[in-house]
């Protein structure tokens, strides 16, 4: 079979910390490497641009499984996006630690190659979407220390 030019979103799975994850209806991420401008007098506009921090957000997309726990799925994920997430109470009897990942990968399951790579990730932020006529659906946001690949 001759290979193709452009990878298909089909066929990419996400993994934490090596657990596939299901029901992932869409992933995407963010580096700002916020740059600011070197300005001076006597002359409009900056000399330079240089970099004075950085920060990796990961956005994730999700079916809300009806039952809890209840993978794995057809699409190779053994537990769901929703799973990952703690309630407050349970935040705070974490010393107010939210989860935390060592790793967070975007993999071809078509070829196997790790599309991208993420080290050292937290969770940010969540929420859930109710609409009629659709499926109940969430968005989630993780923050990296470093894209890897």
């Amino acid at each position: 079979m001759a290979s193709r030019l452009i990878m298909q979103g089909f066929e990419v799975l996400v993994l934490i910390n090596s657990t596939p994850v299901g029901l992932a209806t869409g992933a995407s991420y963010e580096e700002d490497w916020q740059p600011v401008p070197a300005n001076t007098l006597n002359y409009l506009g900056p000399i330079d641009w240089d970099s004075q921090g950085y920060q990796c957000a990961i956005n994730l997309s999700t079916y809300i499984p009806e039952v809890p726990g209840s993978g794995p799925w057809p699409d190779g994920g053994v537990k769901a996006l929703s799973d990952f997430l703690p309630t407050r109470s349970q935040v705070q009897a974490n010393n107010g630690t939210v989860n935390k990942f060592d790793l967070m990968q975007f993999v071809s399951t078509a070829t196997g190659q790790i599309v991208n790579q993420f080290r050292s990730v937290l969770l940010a932020s969540n929420g859930t979407q109710a609409t009629p006529n659709t499926y109940l659906t969430a968005n989630i946001r993780f923050l990296a220390v470093a894209r890897e690949i």
